[in-house]
């Protein structure tokens, strides 16, 4: 193994380890548990790349979401709920690809619904305003117990239902939606054995509201999951930021390393590598900047229209290796990570294969141009013969014969520079008067 190659094997295997550990899912449980949020990683969390935990709390900004994986069918989830700016936040339980029970807090009231695909949500509770508080921590307890359900904010039970058609075991799920960020703190869920619901503590009977509409309301879990990852425009925190740009410096260099040493173009690949670095982190930081407003989006659409790169591309394989470099720097602008390593180690293996495979076949691609004059003027099967014996493949592309000059065009592969060295020696030994030119004829045919 060349010593060259090293660093760049020991970079893939660097990449290898940063996808593994982004691709860590938690696995489901089946038991209760505790959430103080101490642990920023959001270990046995799903979440959406922007949700962060900031000096002990769950922030989730506009859409958003933050699920915990388990199954789990009578429960007893309490948790504390602050939440800033216009719109709603929504909490599932038992949620699964084929519905869930979804409860929303909106600015003047608290709905309880049941989702699921292909059906409308069905109102099963709603409360009046009076109950909820902008930028003021809430006790929320939701109580599900065979098929009642109890809600409870502060020490007022504000909602009750039964549903006697009850969902499977899920998972449990926050979010935002509109422009409200929601902040989540002390969750703890406990199961419950099966039964009856708790008795309903008493309360003033609220009169009768009009059964809300919510906006886009997913109607099955994945839905939801869609929908919250779809709308991503909200900017990124600054570590997010410098995370990017960090990948987006190592992820280029590994790829200008690899266009180096497994590229097959004539030109200087280093010298031309050397822009992989500065194309992926533009792109990186264009993309960044746009996200988060749809006018500077279409301003970038504007501008790339009337923008025409004087740069001379000189073969196919430099213009590859350029769009992807892009399409790091967008995948990355975008906070996609996991896609976008996983995306550059597959490209690094089919090139790695595409390298192994090419050096088993013919490497030499010229075009042969053979002149004989008299009066020792050789004949065309004499140049065949010698050309079929020494060539991998051979092509007649032009034959021209006077009185006394015959002139023939070839294309020819050598599998080896010494294939081509002793078809040379055999030709000249026809007739020492014999022209022969080679000229590079690479990836013509």
């Amino acid at each position: 193994m060349k010593r060259k190659m090293i660093p760049l094997i020991a970079l893939v295997l660097g990449a290898l380890v940063i996808v593994g550990l982004f691709a860590v899912r938690a696995a489901a449980q089946g038991e209760g548990f505790s959430e103080t949020f101490d642990d920023p990683q959001l270990t046995g969390w799903e979440h959406s790349p922007e949700v962060i935990v900031t000096e002990g709390v769950l922030r989730i900004g506009p859409a958003n979401f933050a699920g915990r994986l388990g199954e789990w069918q009578n429960l007893d989830l309490s948790f504390k709920l602050r939440y800033t700016g216009p719109g709603e936040t929504q909490i599932n339980y038992r949620a699964t690809d084929n519905g869930s029970y979804l409860l929303l807090l909106l600015e003047e009231e608290v709905v309880l619904l049941k989702t699921a695909p292909r059906r409308e949500p069905e109102d099963l509770a709603h409360a009046g305003p009076g109950l909820l508080a902008s930028d003021t921590w809430l006790n929320v307890r939701i109580v599900l117990q065979g098929n009642e359900h109890t809600i409870s904010i502060g020490d007022e039970v504000v909602l009750t239902a039964n549903d006697p058609e009850p969902l499977r075991p899920g998972m449990v799920t926050f979010a935002s939606h509109g422009e409200r960020t929601t902040e989540i703190d002390d969750v703890t869920l406990q199961v419950l054995a099966g039964g009856p619901g708790p008795e309903p503590i008493a309360r003033e009977t609220l009169p009768p509201a009009a059964t809300p509409t919510p906006t886009a309301t997913p109607t099955t879990w994945q839905a939801l999951i869609e929908e919250l990852t779809a709308g991503r425009g909200d900017t990124l925190g600054w570590d997010t930021l410098a995370i990017n740009l960090v990948l987006a410096v190592i992820t280029s260099f590994i790829l200008s390393r690899v266009y180096v040493h497994w590229g097959a173009s004539l030109s200087n690949r280093r010298k031309f590598a050397a822009n992989f670095m500065l194309v992926t982190v533009t792109t990186t930081f264009i993309i960044l900047v746009v996200r988060s407003s749809v006018a500077l989006s279409l301003g970038l659409v504007g501008a790339l229209s009337i923008i025409r790169f004087r740069a001379a591309i000189k073969e196919p394989e430099e213009l590859a290796y350029l769009f992807f470099a892009i399409s790091l720097g967008i995948g990355l602008g975008d906070n996609q990570r996991l896609i976008t390593l996983i995306s550059l180690l597959v490209v690094i293996a089919l090139i790695g294969l595409a390298r192994l495979f090419r050096q088993s076949q013919a490497d030499t691609n010229l075009h042969l141009a053979v002149t004989s004059r008299a009066p020792e003027k050789v004949e065309m099967p004499q140049v065949m013969d010698v050309l079929a014996q020494h060539c991998a493949k051979l092509r007649l592309l032009r034959y021209d014969e006077k009185l006394e000059v015959l002139e023939m065009s070839f294309v020819v592969e050598f599998r080896h520079i010494a294939d081509l060295n002793e078809a040379r020696a055999a030709l000249q030994a026809l007739a020492p008067n014999l022209e022969i030119s080679f000229l590079d004829n690479k990836g013509v045919w």
